[in-house]
């Protein structure tokens, strides 16, 4: 898939630009000048980026009281915030702009407000934004489904304890049963295997009635990894790549997992993608503390296998309406 064109859109009086690639380094100059913490899933470039892609939205920007402002554009016509602002900012500052943005949000809409929204922020952004008392006045804070879990990096790379017992078990069972596996960097003549890899992955899905949800940004931030900054890594078994895992560092300082895909029935396979993934960050950046992987979405098999590698920070999930 080719990027979109760059040139900006204008939506009423204001004038937004098209996420492009090249405008990576520039959020992450806005990202580590953000006093709040930046830790939320979805809100970092990569994902922003691969997102804009889909034919379902645009991700757009634009620089309001000198805070990045990352908006979304539906196919539908709503315009709403992907994120919170990032730049130098306190509550209140913050708080303006997000204001600010958000009634031109609803001004666009039609004053339609359960459409006026920021799309997603989690419960430590939330509480750094209650630290300005106008903030219940203005917003109505309302709880997705679905804890985001932060693991431990150093604990992962270790599996020391008791606590770590069952990973790695099932870890050491995967790599007595399989001592062909190579674990290696991702190359560009891997890209049809990864591809395939994924729609072996998205048809297990369907049959257990699940919905995949990285169709379009999995593509994505394969294809475009190099430039995105992004870890890869595949288990090659033979001739035939059986498991996937990916992410990478952040600006904030910490690091995420975007991607783990592999093929079913293989005991313990899943685990040490995950393990071997936290060795490589470690590997790369001792610094790095925690991988962010997301939002269990508080299933009860995906909460569980999440809950198994001891994630040490579990934040909730909001939306945010204007009032």
């Amino acid at each position: 898939m080719i990027e979109r064109a760059s040139d900006p859109i204008q939506l009423g009086r204001w004038s937004l630009e098209r996420i492009k690639l090249t405008d990576i380094e520039m959020y992450s100059e806005y990202i580590k000048a953000t006093e709040y913490p930046a830790n939320l899933w979805s809100s970092n470039f990569p994902y922003l980026w691969a997102s804009s892609q889909s034919n379902l939205r645009e991700i757009l920007w634009k620089v309001v009281g000198d805070m990045l402002v990352t908006f979304g554009h539906s196919h539908k016509n709503t315009l709403y915030l992907f994120c919170l602002p990032f730049g130098k900012g306190n509550p209140g500052q913050v708080v303006d702009v997000l204001h600010q943005c958000l009634q031109y949000c609803y001004d666009w809409n039609h004053q339609e407000k359960s459409r006026t929204l920021v799309r997603m922020a989690n419960e430590c952004q939330l509480k750094f934004l209650r630290n300005c008392p106008e903030f219940e006045q203005l917003f109505q804070a309302v709880t997705l489904q679905g804890i985001e879990r932060h693991f431990d990096i150093k604990k992962l790379a270790a599996i020391y304890g008791k606590d770590f017992r069952n990973i790695r078990s099932r870890v050491n069972k995967f790599t007595r049963e399989n001592p062909d596996v190579i674990i290696r960097r991702y190359r560009t003549d891997d890209y049809d295997n990864l591809i395939e890899l994924g729609n072996h992955w998205a048809t297990a899905a369907e049959k257990r009635n699940l919905v995949v949800f990285d169709k379009v940004y999995y593509r994505e931030l394969i294809k475009h990894c190099d430039a995105l900054k992004h870890i890869i890594l595949v288990f090659q078994k033979g001739p035939q790549i059986i498991g996937t895992v990916a992410g990478g560092e952040l600006p904030t300082g910490q690091a995420w997992g975007s991607i783990i895909k592999y093929e079913a029935g293989i005991s313990g396979l899943s685990e040490t993608l995950i393990i071997e993934f936290a060795r490589e960050l470690n590997r790369i950046n001792p610094a790095l503390e925690l991988m962010n992987v997301g939002s269990d979405l508080g299933t009860g098999g995906l909460r569980d296998y999440k809950l198994k590698f001891r994630p040490v920070l579990n934040l909730k999930r909001y939306q945010v309406f204007i009032q």
